[in-house]
């Protein structure tokens, strides 16, 4: 195998794991028990870093997470908006607008993906726009001496697979029960 040079690399490996499992199982799967997504990111995760091995860096990891989250959010229809910009802010992922973090940043998430060293740039940004500490979510590909809810890839609490579960329960909890199709009208 090749080694593999850019993030698009690691977005086809990922894509092409998905396609081996099944969209459309993988999406009735969730739609039918959101906690099932734990399941799915590890193993989808799992297969990614073994075909990555040693050529795994922390940025192609970082890229993998971030496409990975992409997917999962699109797949369990959890309402988010992604590569956005707000009060001169870059955030990664915004739960579930960022019309709602403007009006009620008590029922909004922002997540940042941490590449590298830009923690302080991130979680700066973040803080911008949300004032709830609690509400600020970092994915790194190791564990992050932070005091913001930290998901990655290591074993320890807060792993990175559980974090679709986590957002879900984090609507629940907040009053949004995710996208509402309209019917009809």
């Amino acid at each position: 195998m090749l080694a593999l040079q850019v993030p698009a690399d690691v977005k086809d490996l990922l894509y092409s794991v998905i396609n081996g499992i099944g969209r459309e199982k993988i999406q009735m799967d969730i739609a039918s028990d959101i906690d099932v997504s734990t399941r799915y990111c590890l193993e989808i995760l799992d297969n990614c870093k073994s075909r990555l091995s040693a050529q795994a860096n922390d940025e192609m990891l970082a890229t993998l997470c971030e496409a990975l989250l992409h997917f999962m959010l699109t797949t369990s229809l959890l309402p988010s908006e992604r590569k956005v910009s707000m009060h001169g802010a870059d955030l990664d992922v915004v739960i579930p607008s960022t019309w709602i973090l403007g009006k009620s940043p008590n029922k909004s998430l922002v997540i940042q993906v941490i590449r590298g060293n830009d923690l302080a740039t991130k979680a700066k940004q973040a803080g911008s726009v949300q004032p709830y500490r609690e509400n600020i979510w970092l994915v790194s590909t190791k564990k992050l001496q932070t005091r913001y809810r930290n998901y990655h890839l290591g074993s320890e609490s807060l792993e990175y697979s559980c974090i679709i579960s986590d957002i879900s329960a984090f609507l629940s909890e907040k009053g949004d029960r995710g996208l509402k199709l309209l019917h009809g009208r």
